[in-house]
């Protein structure tokens, strides 16, 4: 049938290709052998109509699947760091192997919670959009990507810290944490298919790709709206200053303060070097 060739031709243009296309083909010569006079339609347009609800659907699957992923990751990490024995952080830094370890699992979560987090935000904005725009759409995926990636590289860091620190703690923790990066590594490549699928199929419908304060909408203040490098050092100096005195509040305010000096910078290269990219920024 010329209509199911031309709808075939169209789906591929789309993006939508393998089993998803011959499902959508037999249907339609399924319908058209019940009804020859049936009218279906334009099969380009149809084939838009088709790639933008699958595109959105996936993008939404992949970001709560990510959200889902690094939500197991970061409570087994949540229950390791509570766990660890007391003087851990100290003896971590001041070991090769650990001290490297401990600044790749902290820099790759903060990325992980930050991605994580708006990616699973933008969809449950979007969970009753039968069809978001392209440019969202590819935000979306982009922030559960970048999520998974940051989130494997944690695990990555919190396995190299439990072997530097092979003779300074108890077997138990060690085990605990290798346990830790092993399951949370697990959980976060279950996800991964859902964001490689939502990658090669993407809706075609213009529209813009939207920003942070989409994300977070009126939890942002009126003065700051529309201006995201000044909510970004709004943060970076909250930080900064949330961590200074947790530092002081152990009388240990210079370690503090350098440790929030550096998660406050951290949080600004982050922001320069991602913003773009996971829809941040325009």
């Amino acid at each position: 049938m010329k209509h199911v060739e031309d709808l075939s031709a169209q789906l591929a243009a789309v993006g939508i290709a393998g089993r998803q296309r011959t499902r959508i083909l037999a249907e339609i010569a399924d319908h058209l052998s019940c009804d020859p006079d049936a009218t279906l339609g334009d099969p380009a347009a149809l084939a838009r109509q088709f790639a933008d609800e699958l595109g959105t659907l996936r993008a939404r699957r992949a970001a709560f699947a990510a959200f889902a992923a690094l939500a197991v990751a970061g409570v087994l990490s949540a229950v390791m760091l509570a766990t660890a024995p007391a003087g851990v952080p100290r003896v971590a830094f001041s070991q090769g192997t650990a001290s490297l370890g401990a600044a790749i699992a902290v820099l790759s979560a903060q990325v992980a919670f930050v991605a994580g987090v708006l990616a699973g935000l933008r969809a449950l904005r979007r969970r009753r959009s039968g069809v978001v725009a392209r440019a969202e759409a590819v935000v979306i995926v982009r922030r559960a990507a970048v999520g998974l990636a940051a989130g494997l590289g944690t695990m990555l860091g919190i396995a190299l810290l439990a072997t530097g620190l092979a003779h300074h703690v108890a077997p138990w923790w060690r085990t605990l944490a290798f346990t830790t990066a092993a399951v949370g590594a697990a959980s976060l490549a279950a996800a991964a298919p859902a964001t490689l699928r939502a990658s090669r199929l993407r809706p075609v419908a213009a529209g813009p790709a939207g920003d942070l304060f989409d994300d977070l909408g009126s939890l942002v203040p009126r003065a700051l709206r529309g201006r995201p490098w000044s909510l970004a050092v709004l943060v970076a100096g909250t930080i900064v200053v949330a961590i200074t005195a947790a530092g002081a509040l152990q009388a240990d305010g210079y370690d503090g303060a350098l440790r929030g000096v550096v998660d406050g910078g951290a949080c600004l290269m982050g922001f320069a070097v991602l913003g773009r990219y996971i829809g941040l920024r325009n």
